[in-house]
């Protein structure tokens, strides 16, 4: 995945509208995000998790999390991310509102997925069902922060993954599965001890 662009409004720290340019930064191969504790740098990578899963990994949904992702002064929260992945365009879209009289009550975002293709904007799902990035990057929410994103103080968390968890994880993140042969080749024996023991009686 290679981002291209991302808008930011209502989100945290974000009160007003900032665009980020990825373009020019991603040309150069490498780049870093730098700023003084507090700065917004952690809130760019909330909006893009937010855009491509839904998810952010500071508050859960037990958090009020709407509300609380939502900068206290603003009345709308708005983030357009758009991205590069395997020469196709996306955009992932996120929206919502505070309600117009009970300023603690912020309705349930609405998130879009679309592929461009000629200039058009081609949506992935209908309004009844959240698209996921996972359908286009093939990695989970949680294998996408603990690789691609790892939150602040959490690189411990990646570091004591259990075997198997780590495992799978390698295995989604290389698409190792096609080299996971236990499966079909117990199978394989299975059935060749069957038709030994069927020659052999």
């Amino acid at each position: 995945m290679k981002p291209l662009y991302l808008s930011i409004k209502g989100l945290f720290s974000y009160r007003q509208q900032v665009e980020i340019d990825f373009v020019p930064l991603t040309a150069a191969g490498l780049f870093g995000i730098f700023g003084p504790v507090g700065s917004g740098k952690s809130t760019i990578l909330d909006a893009m998790t937010l855009a491509l899963y839904g998810e952010s990994d500071r508050l859960s949904a037990q958090d009020r999390r709407n509300y609380n992702l939502m900068n206290l002064q603003s009345s709308e929260l708005k983030i357009h991310f758009r991205f590069l992945h395997d020469r196709i365009e996306y955009l992932f879209t996120v929206e919502g509102s505070r309600h117009s009289k009970r300023y603690d009550e912020v309705k349930s975002f609405k998130r879009r997925a679309y592929r461009l293709e000629n200039g058009e904007l081609l949506a992935l799902s209908d309004d009844n069902r959240a698209f996921s990035a996972q359908e286009i990057l093939g990695i989970s929410y949680d294998n996408f922060r603990r690789t691609i994103i790892i939150p602040q103080g959490r690189f411990q968390e990646f570091l004591q993954l259990t075997p198997g968890k780590r495992r799978s994880m390698m295995k989604e993140l290389f698409g190792l599965e096609k080299y996971d042969l236990k499966n079909p080749t117990s199978a394989l024996l299975h059935t060749a001890k069957q038709q030994l023991s069927g020659v052999e009686g």
